[in-house]
């Protein structure tokens, strides 16, 4: 995995002052080109006047185009990892114990509500709707992709595969396991990589406490409902 380092070098060599706050305005800007007009159809020149920098200032911070668009994933993936780690992390301590099945699907429940909160709400991730979404269309450099799946997906795949597998009991293979955590926590995802679309099915012109209490409280009520149908004798 390629680790971007956004390079501040001091006044006297001739370099750039307040070097993280001129690639954090760089690394804004582009998560939103990058996510309107994809990798390709973003130029590092409109990058650059949107962060209000001039061009050289890019290639200083992030030597090219995919240098960017690396730092936007990995600074997407470090907020995120932020957010979710404490309720992973719960969960996985949990899955170390001897938990009972209500248990298990109130920590289920509660990793699939954490996700919902951070993709549905905050808006931290009001600009990376589209990025993340092209992410999973492929339409990105590979090493984005890779970064995204290795440090995000694979974690909570990791923990809410786990959980069911505990539900199920040995008779259950890795792969069943994989693919019902998979599908339990994909139930959002129309909100979070087609918002436009899914609002407009609904009539809503925007997700507020109410409707999303409305939404969690239905995913999470099927949830439940799927994961106690699990439970074998």
């Amino acid at each position: 995995m390629t680790t971007t380092t956004h390079r501040r070098r001091p006044a006297s060599e001739g370099g750039y002052t307040c070097g993280d706050e001129t690639s954090l305005r760089i690394i804004e800007a582009a998560l939103t080109l990058f996510g309107e007009r994809g990798f390709e159809g973003a130029s590092t020149r409109d990058i650059a006047e949107l962060a209000g920098v001039n061009a050289p200032a890019l290639n200083y911070y992030f030597k090219n185009k995919e240098g960017v668009y690396l730092a936007c994933a990995e600074y997407m993936v470090e907020r995120t990892c932020d957010y979710l780690a404490p309720t992973i992390e719960a969960a996985q301590a949990l899955l170390g114990t001897r938990p009972d099945t209500e248990q298990l699907i109130e920590s289920f429940c509660t990793v699939q509500g954490k996700i919902g909160e951070f993709m549905l709400v905050s808006n931290r991730t009001h600009n990376w709707r589209k990025f993340y979404a092209r992410e999973q269309a492929g339409l990105g450099p590979n090493s984005g992709a890779q970064m995204i799946s290795q440090r995000i997906g694979q974690r909570i795949i990791g923990v809410t595969s786990g959980i069911i597998s505990r539900l199920i009991g040995p008779t259950a293979s890795d792969e069943e396991c994989i693919l019902r955590a998979m599908s339990l926590t994909g139930q959002l995802l129309p909100f979070h990589l087609n918002r436009a679309k899914s609002l407009s099915s609904l009539d809503w012109d925007a997700i507020t406490p109410e409707r999303y209490a409305l939404l969690i409280g239905i995913v999470r009520e099927q949830t439940v409902a799927v994961l106690r149908g699990l439970v074998r004798a």
